[in-house]
């Protein structure tokens, strides 16, 4: 049975970036986020404040048999168009460049030692579940990215930098790099606008042992994924989301690219559009867009239990935030504390998706026309008046 492998960096307590017993969680007592005493955790804090770019590092699945993985990487070096770059630096590129990748990594091999199928479709479990796919993954799906505007041949050195730390001589790996430029597809998505690596790591390494990859194990990727940005010359950082205030989107890689995929279409040139055809919709967006929908009407609240641990999350946040300032203030730093109070004072507020989703909706009467006219209202008991919170018209 293959060996349990856990893709983790052994952290300095001193070194850089937040320091491993924080990491924005919360805890019994309030901690420091960064260390006074280490100056490459300064210099991280001094990035978080000027909020530097931030990194960006997902798993977005993984094949289960190698129809699956090959289809993944025929998709990301879009049917042969793009090149690949292999672990053992060749650049591949046509129609069998994707299967030619899956041949040579032995995946079949990795199903021969397993004997598991698919759940055949509407298969049950003995609960009357749908019975799930318990198959071990081959491939990881991973995703390396940055913001617009940065230089599409830095993030493809860095992520090959990456690669090379975690993966060289143990798991094989293939990467293939989304420059807006050169990118076929960019155009229909917002995020394509962004320049990415797509890198496909084979889940099981030469010598039998599995690749697990955790929240902490994420963790420590956007920090050496930042790293190899900056060894680059580019300005990165790493930082929870929760540090920033910022929240977690809760829309699955899939259904934003969806979403963008329907702004784009609504806002063609209506020439252009009449050409295309529509998106086919999405049963998950259109319940989130109903459930706004009574909230703006019918006044009725949604499920907002989530919205508590956030709340709870951003008061542990704070907590920590201003332990780091008296932290500052005792090393005698105090212009460097006063950033931080500035920068504490300027968190958004708390709000969870459904508050976003709201918010957008209410800002763009048109999609809220759109909205109202491709899903059927519950009934009303009382219209929204132009006086009330919610009046979309403001």
């Amino acid at each position: 049975m293959p060996k349990k492998r856990t893709a983790a960096v052994a952290r300095d307590r001193n070194g850089a970036g937040i320091e491993p017993w924080s990491r924005g969680r919360k805890g019994a007592t309030a901690q420091t986020l960064y260390n006074p005493a280490s100056a490459e955790s300064m210099a991280t804090l001094e990035a978080t404040l000027n909020r530097t770019q931030e990194v960006m590092v997902k798993v977005t699945g993984g094949g289960k048999d190698t129809g699956t993985a090959q289809a993944h990487i025929a998709y990301i070096d879009r049917q042969g168009v793009l090149d690949i770059h292999t672990d053992e630096g060749e650049l591949l590129n046509g129609k069998d460049a994707a299967k030619a990748i899956v041949d040579d990594w032995g995946l079949d091999e990795i199903i021969k030692g397993k004997q598991r199928y698919a759940p055949s479709a509407g298969e049950l479990d003995k609960n009357g579940k749908p019975k799930r796919d318990s198959r071990p993954k081959l491939v990881h799906n991973i995703v390396l990215s940055m913001p617009s505007g940065t230089p599409p041949e830095a993030v493809l050195k860095a992520a090959q930098h990456f690669a090379r730390e975690n993966f060289a001589l143990s798991h094989r790996y293939a990467m293939v790099l989304h420059d807006p430029a050169t990118d076929p597809k960019h155009e229909k998505t917002q995020s394509g606008k962004n320049p990415h690596v797509h890198l496909v790591v084979k889940a099981v390494s030469e010598t039998g042992e599995r690749l697990y990859i955790r929240k902490d194990t994420l963790r420590n990727w956007r920090e050496q994924f930042a790293q190899a940005l900056r060894l680059q010359g580019v300005q990165a950082n790493a930082t929870p989301a929760a540090i920033r205030g910022q929240p977690k989107s809760d829309n699955k890689s899939q259904i934003h690219q969806h979403q963008e995929r329907l702004e784009h279409w609504r806002h063609q040139d209506p020439n252009e559009r009449e050409t295309h055809k529509p998106p086919i919709p999405s049963e998950w967006l259109q319940i989130k867009v109903e459930n706004v929908l009574r909230e703006l009407f019918n006044g009725e609240k949604p499920d907002q239990t989530g919205k508590a641990k956030l709340e709870k999350t951003r008061e542990s946040v704070l907590k920590d935030w201003l332990e780091t300032e008296k932290a500052l203030r005792e090393q005698g730093q105090n212009p460097l504390a006063d950033r931080v109070q500035a920068f504490i004072n300027t968190l958004p507020p708390v709000k969870t998706a459904h508050d976003v989703l709201k918010e957008q909706m209410l800002a763009d009467k048109d999609r809220l026309r759109a909205a109202t006219a491709a899903i059927q209202p519950p009934i009303v008991d009382k219209p929204v008046s132009r006086g009330d919170d919610h009046a979309y018209d403001r």
